[in-house]
């Protein structure tokens, strides 16, 4: 099976990221991975695993964490999801060994040969599920793809390896490893219609990762790192972490950090750990929500002395000054200064509001917009009309992306709107109209910045 075919295979089966009106109980079903899972030898259980859930900065943390592991000499699978261009991004093997690979934007991603191989040993597998467990249903492409990263991260060899959870935390697919630390990123609102209408019942489904059976640490414990949360959401958490006998640790309780110093291409900020540990630490990715996810990326590296695992200080130096994570406030270009950011429900866009408030002040700014129909529209326009001068509002090619006209425009009624029929047009609108001492920043669903970024690119 050629790297084509293999795709094709893999986009037959149902994409609920591409997906919408969809039961959430009945389309996520931990029980049919697991089960599928074992068929295959349980490939998860030979792995030692990471597991971040949340609503924000899932990805970022995820990101830090496996640099940091690499940098302490670990070999590292990551798992992320979605993708910006390629599926191959989704799984990858980062290796302090092979350091021409970090200059790519997607460092270690799995080779083409490697994933048609993967399918194509997966195929009759998955035929004699379906035809042997038909009270099952059908598996998911999330599911395939994430029993596919399992069997690749152990047939590579991985030493650690960091999962982000696709969506929600209890019945996704990635819970059915068997975590080591669990991270909680900021849990806010985002897929009501599917995991609740409140904090908790959200905080319920994320807070699905942290569960009794995870390893244990040196007194008989499983362990948790979150991130800040609001109170609602932090009672949650610490009774899962209760009622499981999981240690949970909290940032600004068990950890901090300090933003010190920030221009446009780097921020540094000083991070006070577990265990009286405090490092001076830099990144380049902006924003001052990267020092949350940094720092919570740390803590949950640093927990892992739990378990006699220490990770020396300058690979969590070298591992948060290296990661980059594209698309998340990402500067493409300079004169005139054009960032790139999923901000897709209201606190991610009231952090990129705050943002072009703050390094932008005095400058006009475009806001090219698009955003899938499922959000909460109206509060993300919210947050950043306020901020901007003019509006051009556009839609991805994927099938759940909102109508620019119709479901868009209804919300920015104060600054100059265009509405276009695709990415390229927008961009098109954009570069003919913006002057060189201007700003634009392009936003809203990843599938807009993923198309924006391909044509910025080329």
């Amino acid at each position: 099976m050629d790297y084509q075919k293999s795709l094709a295979y893999l986009d037959s089966f149902i994409d609920y990221e591409r997906s919408s009106g969809y039961d959430y109980s009945s389309a996520f079903k931990i029980e049919r991975i697991r089960l599928f899972l074992a068929s295959l030898g349980d490939p998860q259980k030979a792995l030692k695993v990471l597991h971040v859930a949340g609503t924000k900065g899932k990805g970022s943390v995820a990101c830090f964490a496996a640099h940091i592991l690499k940098c302490a000499g670990f070999r590292v699978g990551l798992y992320t999801s979605p993708h910006l261009h390629d599926l191959r991004e989704r799984i990858r093997i980062l290796d302090a060994s092979n350091a021409a690979d970090e200059k790519t934007s997607f460092p270690g991603m799995i080779l083409k040969s490697e994933l048609s191989h993967l399918v194509a040993g997966l195929r009759p597998r998955i035929e004699a599920f379906h035809r042997d467990r038909p009270e099952c249903g059908n598996l998911t492409y999330f599911e395939v793809l994430t029993a596919l990263a399992f069997l690749y991260f152990r047939d590579k060899g991985a030493e650690w390896v960091v999962l982000e959870t696709g969506l929600g935390g209890r019945l996704d697919a990635t819970n059915a490893a068997d975590a080591w630390v669990t991270v909680i990123t900021p849990i806010s609102y985002d897929h009501q219609h599917l995991l609740g209408t409140t904090l908790p019942e959200i905080a319920f489904e994320k807070a699905g990762i942290i569960k009794q059976s995870n390893h244990k640490d040196g007194r008989g414990h499983g362990v948790c790192v979150t991130a800040p949360q609001v109170r609602d959401v932090l009672e949650v958490l610490r009774r899962r972490c209760r009622g499981e006998g999981v240690v949970l640790f909290e940032m600004e309780k068990d950890f901090s950090c300090r933003g010190l110093r920030a221009d446009l291409l780097a921020q540094e900020f000083f991070y006070q750990g577990l265990h009286d540990r405090s490092y001076f630490l830099k990144t380049r990715m902006l924003g001052s929500h990267q020092l949350v996810n940094a720092s919570v990326a740390v803590a949950a590296c640093e927990a892992l002395s739990l378990f006699k695992v220490d990770i020396p200080a300058e690979a969590i130096r070298g591992g948060v000054a290296e990661a980059f994570w594209p698309g998340r406030l990402e500067v493409v270009r300079t004169r005139p200064f054009v960032l790139l950011d999923g901000a897709h429900n209201g606190d991610s866009a009231g952090r990129l509001a705050r943002f072009l408030e703050k390094e932008f002040k005095d400058l006009r700014k475009w806001l090219v917009f698009g955003v899938s129909e499922d959000k909460d529209i109206k509060d993300i326009a919210r947050q950043l009309e306020p901020v901007v001068d003019s509006v051009i509002l556009t839609r991805s090619a994927s099938p759940r992306a909102a109508d620019p006209e119709k479901a868009l425009r209804p919300y920015f009624k104060k600054s100059p709107v265009v509405t276009t029929r695709s990415v390229e047009e927008a961009l098109d609108v954009l570069q003919r109209e913006i002057k060189g001492e201007e700003v634009a920043v392009i936003t809203g669903s990843l599938f807009v910045v993923a198309e924006a970024r391909a044509l910025w690119q080329k």
